[in-house]
This record gives structure tokens, C-alpha cells and sequence, in this order.
């Protein structure tokens, strides 16, 4: 079985799209497996600076984002989220333990739906523990994994790591022909229609 590499993190909402990709990618392309890696978009040693707002918006014309573009193409609307943003550090090594167990797609899709379906905080142990029970998981070896924080170097950091790994977008479709980020599900199809061709 051809295996892709998806580069993502949880709380990215680029990621949550690729998510719904991922679905159609297992209907039209089912030989290809899935390898979810974890890059944390806004580690703890990163100073988030958001976007200051345009004190002339309301002046102007609206003028649809790239984002709102790519849900207008692939007929999806992000869920909107109430809480706080989630450090997403510990459910990233979640999902390398999923993968030595067999069950990271499972777990993949369980930890998106708790932080953007049910506006979950997946930092939280007893939400992750959750998280891994519905995926069918180790329960115990789970936890222990992530108290012991096992899998703490697989996951590459943002900024300068991530850029030093030739990542600078979540998600990046590692496909061995060019990698892709961002891309509507159109361009990821084709993609993987020449991987697998």
C-alpha cells in the first residue's frame, strides 16, 4: 500500500479541511494509507502575535480570504469554536503513539472532532484519554506514553524547526511528486491520482 505523509496540526483550521480531504482521499484512492505527523503550529517558546485589526474594515468592501475560498471550493465550513486555543503538544504525541498501534487514522479523526466538533480542550489528559478510548486504544499505555512524554522529540516545532524540515505551511502533503500545502481538494486528488497511477 502507497503510504502519504500529511503534515498537521490539530489546531490549525487549514488542518481541519485536510481532514475532510482525507475522508474523500479514502473513497476515491483506498490503497493509499495515511501517515499523520504532528508539526506544532504555535509551541509554548513561540510568541504569538495576532493580526492587528484594520481600523478601515468597515469601509470597504469585503474581500473573501484564501480560507473562505478553499471551503467555497471544497463545499465545507469549519465549525466555530468558543474556548481558548488548545496547546495541542501533548495530543500531536498522542497521535505517534496511535501509529505504533495501528490506530492513528481512528485517533486522527477522534482528536479533531473533540477540539473542533465538541470545542474540547485536548490538552487536557481526561479529554485525550477519551479521545483514545473512542479509538480504540491502550487506554493505559496511552496515558503513560504521554506522562512519560515518549514520543516529546517526534514532534517538530514552528518556527525555525519546522522551516529547517521544509515545512512552512500545516497541512503539506508530503506526495514524492512535490509537496503541496493548502491546496483545495481538486489539487490534492490529482496529486494523488499521479501517486497512485
Amino acid at each position: 500500500m502507497p503510504q502519504l505523509t500529511v503534515v498537521h496540526d490539530v489546531v490549525c483550521p487549514w488542518c481541519w479541511v485536510a481532514l475532510r480531504q482525507a475522508e474523500r482521499m479514502r473513497i476515491d484512492f483506498p490503497s493509499v494509507t495515511l501517515r499523520w505527523v504532528g508539526f506544532e503550529l504555535l509551541p509554548a517558546t513561540l510568541v504569538y502575535t495576532p493580526k492587528p485589526v484594520d481600523p478601515d474594515a468597515d469601509k470597504k468592501p469585503p474581500i473573501p480570504t484564501r480560507f473562505e475560498l478553499l471551503q467555497l471550493a471544497d463545499g465545507l465550513t469549519v465549525p466555530k469554536r468558543t474556548s481558548k486555543l488548545s496547546n495541542s503538544r501533548l495530543a500531536l504525541e498522542g497521535g505517534e503513539f496511535a501509529w505504533g498501534a495501528g490506530k492513528q487514522q481512528d485517533y486522527i479523526e477522534a482528536l479533531y472532532h473533540a477540539y473542533w466538533e465538541e470545542d474540547r480542550d485536548i490538552n487536557d489528559l481526561a479529554v485525550l484519554k477519551d479521545v483514545a478510548e473512542k479509538s480504540g486504544l491502550d487506554v493505559f499505555e496511552f496515558i503513560a506514553a504521554l506522562e512519560s512524554r515518549m514520543y516529546r522529540k517526534h514532534i517538530v516545532e514552528f518556527d525555525e524547526p519546522a522551516h529547517a524540515a521544509g515545512i512552512w505551511n500545516v497541512p503539506t502533503w508530503k506526495f514524492p511528486e512535490k509537496w503541496v500545502a493548502e491546496q483545495p481538494y481538486s489539487v490534492v486528488s490529482a496529486m494523488c491520482k499521479r501517486f497512485t497511477g
